[in-house]
This record gives C-alpha cells, sequence and structure tokens, in this order.
C-alpha cells in the first residue's frame, strides 16, 4: 500500500506541474481565450479609468498618470481573475521616483492553498484571510520577495480540491475542468496532422513471396537473374562476347525505360522515376490512417466551457446559425447576464485599486469609477426610438446611454450642466432685482424701448416706407411700455 501510495503521489506531481505548464500556455496563446480576455477587457475599460480624491475629480497630470499606468494593470488583474482565481501585485518603483502596481508575470511564482498561520511571524500576502487563503512563492530570480507580494481575492479559494482529483491532478486555478479538455484537444489536434502526414506522403510498400525452386541455389541473391547463362564469359572474335539486351544489367534497363519515357514527354517538367523491384516483389496497397477522434465535438466543448467560466456569451467568440424566437430570447437573456458579469468584474477592479492606492499613497479617501460597455445592438437614432416607445429606456436611462456610446465623460458633462444651471440662476436673480436696467434687456427690447420714447411708431413707418410694418412695430412698443411700466 505504501508503495501504491509512493507511485499515485508521484503521479499527482507530475500532473501538477504538467498542468501550471498547459494553463500558462493556456492564458498566453490560445485564440479562444484570448478573444475572451480582450471582450472582457474592452467592455470593462471601454469608457476609461476616473478617480475622484476627497470627492473631487483628479487634476489631469493625475489623469495621465492612470491611463499611462493604471489601465495596464488593469488589463493583467483581469487575466490573472481568471487564471489563478487571485491577483498577485507588488509595488514597483520607476526611475522618476513613482511607486506603480504591477502583476507578477506567468512562470515568475508557483502558488497553493494553504490555513493560514495565526502566528505573528507568519507572511501575510492576503488582507484579512479567511479559513482558507492563498499562497505565493516566488521561483523565477526577481528582485521581489514573497512577504512583498499582496494578494486580491477573486475566487474564493478551496483546500487541494484540484489537486487531489481522482482524474486529473491541476493547479487550483478557476481553468482547472479545461486543462484536460485543451490537453485531449490538442493531442487529437497532433494525431489528425500525424494521420495526414502519412496519407498525403507517397510511399513504396512490397509483399515478398518465395518461389523457390528445388534446381535453385536459396543462398542466391533476389537481384539475380533468372537465366545465369548469361553472365557466363564468352569470346567471339578474340573479343569478350556481350550479353542479350534482355540479359543486360537491371539498371541499364531501367535508365533506358526512363529515357524512352523522357523523349515522349519532352520540354515537361515531370521527370518520371523507374524502379525495378527484386525477383518474387509486388507492390501492395498503402494503409490509410483515420483518426477516431471528434475534432468538431472537442472544438465546440472547449470554447463552451471557456465562454462559461469567463461569463462571455458564446455567440461573441464564434458565429453561429441564428434564427427564430426562441434564438432571439437566448441572446437577450446571455446579454443581461454579460452585463451583470461585467458589472461585477468592474466592481472587484475599483475595490482592488482603491486598496492598491492605500498601500501605496496611505490614504483612503479616493474613489476609482470604470463604466462597463453596455451590451445593446443600438445602431441609430431609430433603435433607441423604439427602445423608448416600448418602454425598454426613459428620458434618463437614453442620455446616459447616449454619454456612453458617444464615449463623453458623464462626471465633466455633469458639472459643466450644473455651472451653468448656477449662472443662470444668478443671472435671473440680477434680472430680478434690476428689472429697469436697460442692460438686462434683449436688443430688440432695448430698440423698442428707443422707438417708444421718440415716438418710434411712425418714425420707423416712415423709414421703412410700409405702413404694415409700422403697426407691427408700434404693437411692440406698446408691449415694451408695458414691461417697462
Amino acid at each position: 500500500m505504501r508503495d501504491m501510495a509512493r507511485v499515485r503521489g508521484g503521479m499527482r506531481t507530475r500532473d501538477i506541474a504538467e498542468s501550471k505548464h498547459l494553463l500558462w500556455e493556456l492564458v498566453t496563446h490560445e485564440p479562444t481565450v484570448l478573444q475572451c480576455f480582450g471582450v472582457v477587457e474592452a467592455t470593462c475599460m471601454a469608457q476609461g479609468l476616473f478617480c475622484k480624491i476627497d470627492g473631487e475629480r483628479c487634476g489631469d497630470e493625475f489623469q495621465r498618470f492612470l491611463d499611462r499606468h493604471y489601465m495596464p494593470f488593469c488589463r493583467q488583474a483581469v487575466r490573472a481573475f481568471f487564471t489563478y482565481g487571485f491577483v498577485p501585485w507588488v509595488v514597483r518603483r520607476l526611475e522618476d521616483g513613482d511607486d506603480i502596481p504591477e502583476v507578477l508575470c506567468n512562470g515568475t511564482f508557483h502558488w497553493c492553498t494553504e490555513i493560514p498561520s495565526r502566528d505573528a511571524g507568519a507572511i501575510s500576502q492576503q488582507i484579512n484571510p479567511g479559513l482558507v487563503a492563498y499562497r505565493v512563492q516566488i521561483t523565477a530570480a526577481l528582485e521581489v520577495k514573497d512577504d512583498e507580494v499582496k494578494i486580491f481575492v477573486h475566487t474564493p479559494p478551496a483546500l487541494d480540491v484540484s489537486v487531489n482529483s481522482m482524474l486529473y491532478a491541476t493547479v487550483p486555478s478557476p481553468l482547472s475542468h479545461v486543462l484536460t479538455d485543451y490537453k485531449n484537444l490538442r493531442q487529437a489536434q497532433i494525431r489528425r496532422s500525424h494521420a495526414d502526414a502519412w496519407n498525403t506522403t507517397a510511399k513504396l510498400i512490397c509483399s515478398f513471396k518465395p518461389t523457390i525452386r528445388v534446381q535453385e541455389d536459396p543462398g542466391a541473391s533476389l537481384m539475380d537473374f533468372a537465366d545465369d547463362s548469361y553472365y557466363q564469359p564468352g569470346m567471339h572474335l578474340g573479343l569478350p562476347a556481350f550479353a542479350p539486351l534482355n540479359a543486360t544489367n537491371l539498371w541499364t534497363r531501367d535508365a533506358q525505360i526512363k529515357k524512352q519515357f523522357e523523349q515522349g514527354a519532352a520540354g515537361t517538367t515531370h521527370q518520371p522515376d523507374v524502379f525495378t523491384l527484386p525477383r518474387d516483389h509486388d507492390v501492395a496497397q498503402q494503409p490509410m490512417l483515420a483518426p477516431c477522434e471528434d475534432l468538431d465535438f472537442l472544438m465546440n466543448k472547449f470554447q463552451h466551457d471557456v465562454c462559461s467560466i469567463m461569463g462571455v456569451p458564446e455567440e461573441m467568440v464564434h458565429s453561429q446559425a441564428r434564427g427564430g424566437q426562441e434564438t432571439v430570447r437566448k441572446t437577450m437573456a446571455s446579454g443581461r447576464i454579460f452585463s451583470s458579469n461585467m458589472v461585477e468584474v468592474c466592481r472587484q477592479l475599483q475595490e482592488l485599486l482603491r486598496q492598491v492606492y492605500k498601500h501605496i499613497y496611505g490614504k483612503d479617501n479616493v474613489e476609482f469609477i470604470l463604466l462597463p460597455m453596455p451590451r445593446l445592438e443600438v445602431e441609430s437614432v431609430a433603435d433607441m426610438k423604439i427602445l423608448f416607445e416600448i418602454g425598454a429606456l426613459t428620458p434618463d436611462m437614453s442620455l446616459q446611454l447616449s454619454h456612453i456610446m458617444l464615449g463623453e465623460d458623464i462626471e465633466n458633462k455633469r458639472r459643466r450642466i450644473q455651472l451653468e444651471r448656477g449662472a443662470n440662476g444668478a443671472q435671473q436673480a440680477n434680472g430680478g432685482a434690476n428689472g429697469d436696467k436697460k442692460t438686462m434687456m434683449t436688443p430688440d427690447e432695448l430698440q423698442a424701448v428707443k422707438g417708444g420714447k421718440t415716438g418710434g411708431g411712425s418714425n420707423w413707418g416712415k423709414k421703412e416706407g410700409k405702413n404694415d410694418k409700422a403697426e407691427k412695430k408700434e404693437g411692440k412698443n406698446d408691449k415694451a411700455e408695458k414691461k417697462e411700466k
């Protein structure tokens, strides 16, 4: 039993090491996973990153600093969410003295789950660890120590569930389930390529059926002629007698046949090769290799599982046949679920950025804002009109949706509207207190008042030469006089 346990332990250790490298290969090079990462990143960070310090929007210089250093950090954090279930990050100092956060790269550390120690001298990488916590160990030659690594948890850890798997022991990861499918898919593709290379490569396969007669020498070469008398040397007029044409060397005969082909097909690029089989040999049919794996099924299952884990609708990764009301309902339902998932990812990123800011600057007076792009198929004003008519959008929602789709900064817009309202209110208050001042009147009212004081109706009529226009202006003057009173 001990030997079996030792063998099983060795197999698990080998499987875990293999699964770690499979996971890194999967999240670094696999097209489906990379496309899902791109969808999540584009949805969560399409509107940019905004920051408020003490309730006020940060300055332009710090905003540029966030765009240059914190936006790449958010993209790395999104990938770490689904790769490890947590974000291992450290603080790196730039040449100008500024500190920025950075996520540990793939291949530079090992991770596991453990029950955290309550000792005072134990390394604590996670803020407020629960019953089970993640642990990161640096394995590369980095200028980073284990106690300098901070962990932000996205997926709650489990204690050695995937490590002790009966099917395939893996490292703890949200993508542990698809590692086996990815391995089977890649191996099936390799076998399919090997079979295709075998089937498309010309090969000569011969079968040997000996027909040795009693009078023949069993040790004779297979390339010997049927009649050895042709090889007997002879003399003819004092010179060696050559054998007849049908008894010449086999290579000479092949050369003659090839020459005949070349003369008959002069000017072509096809150069035939003629081979003479040994006696008692026949050309056999080449066996064709037919792989039994269903690559379409394996690929569809792998893509479906990856999209389900990352919360991305499958139709956003690869096109599918669409049609019918049922497909429309499923698409709308998946769109709502996708929007909810992206809101949750943005909320996790905002909390991560808050912890990073507090660790670097020692202050907790900051608020980060990430606005996910809504997944709505709105291509024109007519689409928004239809949504408004059926009650799916309110006027406020329509305004907010327009701002988001146009890429407009909502906070700046709101602040500008408030300033305009304040200025209009102050202007109206001044106009009510000083209503007799001509400077608060419109140009038409001011001109009408001047015309009324100088008997403007008749004068304007003489200047214009049109009685109907004079009557209209007299009416305006009456209204202006009433306004003055």
